[in-house]
């Protein structure tokens, strides 16, 4: 029943089973932790807002509908989750991303009780017409508070500059026009489509019995009448909208985002991308390249200047952030290290420094509980092993990092620029 999934580069495992119900359930047992985290994941997010049932006609609906069916699971006839976990000194959350929904909890003791906790609810929405109003203003309200966020707006405009038909565009929590269309019966839909169980993942990690977890996941998890259900995304040119936007906000500090837009990449792919992309990124302008010195040394960038990578299902976008009272030139100077680099690329030194951080930092996260949930959870959702970013990461080699950096592409970069406010 359990297959054993091993990492011999690692000297770690953990276990894998398909519930008859459809869900997929990864067990990680820790000895000598104490403490367990447990996520039960959807693969549902903000940019799954059109499907079909069935190969039936195209269903639409509102931006930010995901993450609104997260806040109201919560909900109970009786005593709503929160109340439930904080009785047995659980702490639980959830959250919405562009592609998935994760409801987790973590504990030290009554995780057989915690983990029936989280199965009963996820498993069992309760919508009403009152309850989904309640919720309106609240993430009206929470919609507001990421908007007045510069680093959460100026992500949100790159995204706009770059795209034209992925949903990616679109705020994860959607708008107060978009949520004002939510009702009850739309969240009852949303839930019937997604929330299959063959749609679905319950990833363990810590101090906990593995048989024990066996024996709820039997009791607790139910059976549903399956539904072919299909996300529905228009096809994305591979060019930007446009190659500059700028907005302004009250703000100390004129932020930007530089955002290259790539082909879109999935499962092990993804991963290997990732990897090779984030070498890049630390060996071309990293913290500890002379580009780097040099622009701090100018005044053209600050400590906030950063490189990192939004990824997911149907897009991968390398990006660099920070503040500058300059930000044109700094992505000229970007895009200008860049094709410098092409043909005078980073010393393999570099290369194996930048590996060898980058590897570390992925053996280690295998000593904390939470990181290896998410691992567990981030390979569920995207059919890949748990241990293929340090395997992957530890394969790496130089002429992988040259080949991307050959294929880098100024044409397909956006600079969002978020100015102050004038007085």
């Amino acid at each position: 029943m359990l297959e054993e999934i091993t990492s011999a580069r690692l000297g770690e495992k953990y276990y894998k089973y398909t519930h008859s119900s459809g869900v997929t359930v990864l067990l990680y047992p820790m000895k000598g932790y104490s403490t367990i985290t447990a996520q039960f994941s959807v693969k549902f997010g903000s940019i799954d807002n059109c499907y079909s049932i069935d190969g039936g006609a195209p269903v639409h609906i509102p931006d930010g509908t995901a993450h609104y069916l997260e806040h109201k699971l919560f909900e109970a006839p009786e005593k709503e989750a929160f109340a439930r976990f904080a009785e047995t000194g659980a702490s639980c959350n959830a959250g919405t991303s562009y592609d998935s929904t994760r409801y987790y909890f973590s504990c030290s003791e009554n995780f057989e009780k915690n983990l029936e906790i989280l199965l009963d609810f996820v498993q069992h929405p309760y919508f009403t017409p009152e309850n989904v109003e309640k919720e309106r203003g609240i993430i009206t309200q929470e919609i507001t508070m990421y908007l007045d966020n510069p680093g959460w707006r100026v992500c949100m405009e790159l995204y706009k500059g770059m795209f034209s038909k992925n949903p990616v565009q679109n705020d994860i929590a959607g708008s107060p026009e978009s949520i004002a269309l939510i009702t009850d019966k739309l969240l009852y839909d949303v839930y019937n489509a997604f929330y299959d169980p063959s749609n679905m993942y319950l990833c363990i990690a810590g101090g906990f019995d593995l048989e024990s977890a066996v024996e709820v996941c039997e009791r607790c998890l139910l059976p549903r009448s399956a539904q072919n259900v299909v996300s529905i995304m228009e096809q994305e040119p591979p060019e930007v909208v446009s190659r500059r936007v700028q907005t302004a906000m009250p703000l100390g500090k004129t932020n930007f985002a530089l955002g290259f837009k790539m082909p879109a990449y999935s499962g092990r792919d993804m991963t290997e991308e990732y990897i090779y992309h984030t070498l890049m990124n630390d060996t071309s302008v990293g913290a500890s390249t002379e580009f780097y010195r040099a622009m701090r040394d100018k005044g053209l960038i600050n400590e906030t200047f950063e490189s990192s990578i939004m990824m997911g299902r149907g897009f991968f976008i390398p990006g660099i952030y920070g503040e500058s009272d300059e930000p044109d030139r700094v992505a000229e100077a970007v895009c200008a290290e860049y094709r410098r680099l092409k043909s005078c690329p980073p010393s393999e030194e570099a290369f194996l420094r930048a590996k060898k951080y980058l590897y570390g930092d992925s053996v280690r996260s295998y000593n904390n509980v939470e990181s290896v949930a998410q691992n567990l959870s981030d390979a569920a959702l995207t059919g890949t092993s748990a241990f293929d970013y340090a395997e992957l990461a530890a394969a790496a080699d130089y002429e992988g990092m040259l080949k991307r950096l050959s294929g880098f592409d100024e044409n397909s970069c956006c600079l969002s620029v978020i100015v102050p406010t004038e007085d």
